[in-house]
């Protein structure tokens, strides 16, 4: 599988969804935010401040 998501250039850390990424998104378009996951870690994690290693992200994201 990861092969496929390599030549895919699809990333586990990037490519899914982040419930900061998902509140900055409502906030913008002035949707009611959506509840927080249960856990901590899923709340409060952000994508744009991760280096998954990598090197297409790197690009993708710019």
């Amino acid at each position: 599988m990861s092969l496929l998501h390599r030549i895919a250039r699809r990333c586990s850390t990037h490519d899914r969804a982040s419930h900061v990424v998902t509140s900055r998104l409502e906030q913008q378009l002035g949707m009611d935010p959506s509840p927080p996951p249960a856990s901590f870690v899923e709340a409060h994690r952000d994508p744009g401040i991760i280096d998954c290693g990598n090197t297409w992200c790197a690009h993708r994201r710019r």
